[in-house]
This record gives C-alpha cells, structure tokens and sequence, in this order.
C-alpha cells in the first residue's frame, strides 16, 4: 500500500506552486512555474484565464514528478485575492483577467469617497475600498466597455477559476467573498454596497459564500488528462492566499496576530468581531473558517527601508548577499542601545496606508547631532520599521497579549526579531517554513476530503524560534514610541500642507 499525500495549490500572482505534503506536513515535493502578469500605462494589469490554468497544470505535473499520483487523496486550492476573473454563459473567460492591483478604476473610487457613498461599502465589511476590488472594476468596465459587460454571466476569483477547472463546479469561499460586498454580521451579500457602487446587477452573478473546507467536487477526466491526477480525487472550495497562510500557521482564536515583515509589512489581526466604521483604516476578510475575521493593516515601508538604509552606504554595508548585508548593519546596530541614542525614524518612504492613510507622507530622521553615528541611524531604521508595526496594534486596540507569528524575508534578521519582540512587549515565532499558505491549502483540502478540521490538521508540524522581550527594555521602547507617535502626529499637518 503507497503513501497517503495531500496536494496544495497556491496560484500567486508572479508564481504558481503546487506541493504534496505527508499529513505530518513534511513537504514530498514541489512544483512552480512563473506567471506572467500583461501591465500598460493607464494602470492596466491582467492575466490571461487560459495561462493561469496551464500554469497551475505544470506546476501540478511537476510536483507529481516521480511520484505515484494515485497517492494523492486531496487537492486544496489558494490564490490571489480580489480582481475580477469573468466567464460568460458557455462558461468561458470574457476576456482577460483584471487582477487586484489595476488601478484603472482610481477614479471611481476617489468619486465613491468624495460622495459620501463608500460608507455603504465600510459599514459592511469595514474595509477601504481600492481600485482592484471586484466592485470598482465592474463599475469601471460598465462605463468604459459595456459590450464585455453584456456577455458576462458569471464573476469569479482566482482560486474559483481553478476550482472551477479542476471539478467543473463554481463556488466562491467566504474569505475572496468578504470584499467589498459581503456584511460581516449577516455572513451575507449587502444590497446597499451594490448600490453605492451602482452595479446591482453584479449580485446575481457572484456565487453565494461557502466555508473552503467544504468539498467542491472532485477531479474530472478533462482536469486529470491536465495535471496528472486522478480522477474523483477531492477538491475543496478554493480560498485567499492570506486565509490559506493562516491556516497553515493553524491560526483561527481571536486575539491571535500574526506579521509579514516583507519589502512591505502586513499585520493581521484575528477577531471575532468589529466595530462599525465610516472610513475604516485597512481591510477586513473572513478567515477560510467563514467565521473568524482578519483584520489586515498593511504599512507601505517593512523590509524596503532597510534595503534602502544599506544602499546608502555601500562601502560599509554593501554585501554580496542580504544575509552579508544585514550582518554588517546588525553588527553596528546592535551596540546601540534602545532608543537609538534619541533618534527616531519615521519609515514613511512610500507614504503610509495603516494605520493612517497618508499618500503624502515622508520619511524622516528626527534627533540627529554631531555626535550621531551611522549605527545609531540604522538602528533607528529597524526601530521604526517596529514602531509602525506596534502602531497598527496600538489603533486596533492595543498591543498584542499572546505571541505574535512572524514570517517574511525580515523575520531571518534575529536582531530585528528581538527589536520587534522589545518594541511590542510580546513573544516573537518566527517559522523556518516558508510556504504556509501552500500548507494551509493542503490541509484545507484534507479537511474537505473528510480528514477533520483544517487549523487542527496543520498543528505542529514546523520548527519555531521563539524571541522573547527583554523587560529591562520596556521603558525606553515605550518613551521611544510615544516620541515617535507625537512626531508621526506632528508632520500629518505638514503633509497635508
């Protein structure tokens, strides 16, 4: 008798990857292919449906390499969220995929807030509304291509696509249907955030929410001549790559957090509910559970401003490799003390969108004197890629009260692990996996194959660093912080003039 493996799907928007996990979450192997993404001026940025699909089929077919497909027993799916992927009533793509970063529709949402109308949209799923949601695209290719409208029959997200592909079957899970659309309290669609973004008739072609651990089907003949698998394998309901991570970090209990320390930093949130908002600052999704939400605050500057500090001085923290160079500057930054000597950064080199939202806003170094040092400032650098972290904590309620997970490129800094476990007062996990949302589609796939529940099935299955805080550093972090608030505060004014 072979192996029992799980196959996890993550369809991202650069890369796809598939991967065969054991169920004691040791990876068996691991396929990826490039995506390819079509931009143009205007704001333009698309895939094509049919591409993606053969993607997610090389990338199948090359995980399953050297293996016994029959060995499989499940298939989860995970993807990029938001956009708008359209088929018409045969079934078939209307056109190109419109991804959830084309900002072609920045209009109709600058209009949406200036009328007063996105409220609708905030006091349903307490997010922000962009221009790469389904909402403002629909509404964008109303005004600007009404004859695509006209064949559309049927809207879709990415992980649907492929769900879509593999059992022939659509549904759309809770978390890809959150945005912008979706009450939080009724767990269902809100006819009044239609109507703020005039496009009533979108309600009939989404499918209605459905949990991902459910089963969608199963692999039909034409999906398994495509990938290699076998036919009436289990296929859950697709989900949102986010959703799919937090489920591999077997994370669904309110209050628990987790961060991406990444070129950009995420925090995310998890709680059982939220208050109603106007003007709500980030996004809100359902967890892949349907019941659990995410609340995402997504600061412009992580891992980028200590890119950018390094590159400024070449000479002394030039590398040949980001592990060489962070050696260097945390070599320099770690004899100085909390508070970097009284300097403070404010890490706002692309503006900032969370926990305010500030296009205009300006990086800035505040305490400097002939005595400052280069170490003192890239201290202060990490140091306030930290604050901001805290401040996204500090404007949901306040800091974290169980250990935060961490992941993203930043999280292989122990240095800035320990500056981050100070600033917040709150044990640090950082993971040695790396693909935590391809584990957490897999064990949503065992879940819809009948394995339990999927958070429960993706326990324990990693090794962790634990950072803890140094107490002895909590005054100094907490003056530090409140000296960077009073300055963040400050310049808002300077900004908007």
């Amino acid at each position: 008798m072979g192996e029992e493996y799980w196959l996890g799907i993550d369809a991202g928007t650069t890369a796809i990857k598939a991967a065969v996990y054991r169920n004691d979450g040791s990876q068996v192997a691991l396929g990826q292919v490039p995506s390819e993404v079509k931009v143009a001026t205007g704001g333009r940025s698309e895939q094509d449906m049919e591409d993606v699909w053969r993607s997610v089929c090389s990338a199948i077919k090359s995980a399953l390499s050297g293996l016994d497909a029959a060995d499989v027993k499940s298939v989860g799916i995970a993807a990029q969220g938001d956009g708008l992927w359209a088929l018409d009533a045969g079934m078939q793509p209307v056109g190109p995929a419109i991804l959830w970063n084309d900002t072609r529709a920045s209009d109709i949402v600058d209009a949406l807030y200036e009328s007063g109308r996105a409220k609708a949209v905030s006091h349903a799923c307490h997010t922000s509304i962009w221009p790469g949601t389904v909402g403002a695209i629909f509404a964008w290719l109303k005004a600007n291509d009404p004859a695509r409208v006209d064949q559309i029959a049927h809207v879709l997200y990415c992980a649907d696509w492929v769900g879509y592909r593999m059992t022939g079957k659509v549904a759309t899970d809770f978390s890809d249907a959150t945005i912008p659309f979706l009450d939080l309290r009724r767990r269902a669609y809100d006819e009044a955030a239609f109507s703020a973004l005039d496009v009533a008739e979108l309600q009939g072609k989404l499918a209605a929410p459905r949990v991902a651990s459910e089963r969608l089907g199963t692999i039909t003949a034409a999906a398994a001549a495509a990938t290699g698998l076998p036919v009436g394998v289990p296929v859950s309901v697709g989900t949102m790559d986010l959703a799919a991570m937090i489920v591999g970090m077997a994370m669904r209990q309110p209050g628990e957090t987790m961060m991406i320390l990444g070129t950009t930093a995420v925090v995310n949130i998890l709680a059982d509910s939220v208050e109603k908002a106007d003007l709500p600052v980030g996004a809100t999704a359902f967890h892949a559970d349907g019941q659990t939400l995410i609340r995402v605050l997504a600061p412009t500057t992580g891992a980028a401003a200590f890119d950018w500090f390094c590159a400024l001085h070449p000479q002394t923290l030039g590398g040949a490799s980001p592990a060489e160079i962070a050696g260097k500057l945390n070599a320099l930054a770690g004899n100085v003390p909390p508070g970097a000597n009284g300097i403070t950064f404010l890490p706002y080199l692309n503006g900032e969108r969370a926990p305010f939202v500030a296009p205009k806003a300006q990086a800035t170094f505040f305490g400097l004197t002939s005595a400052s040092s280069t170490a003192d400032m890239g201290r202060a650098v990490m140091e306030g890629a930290a604050f901001s972290l805290r401040h996204c904590f500090e404007a949901e309620g306040g800091r974290p009260q169980k250990p935060v997970r961490l992941t993203g490129g930043g999280a292989r800094n122990a240095l800035w692990c320990q500056i981050i476990a100070d600033v917040m007062q709150a044990p640090i996990i950082v993971s040695e996996e790396s693909d935590h949302g391809l584990w957490g589609a897999a064990c949503v796939g065992a879940a819809a194959a009948g394995g339990g529940d999927a958070c429960v099935l993706a326990e324990g299955h990693e090794s962790t660093i634990r950072y803890d805080p140094d107490p002895a550093t909590a005054g100094a972090y907490d003056a530090a912080f409140n000296r960077y608030h009073a300055l963040t505060e400050a310049c808002q004014a300077i900004w908007k003039a």
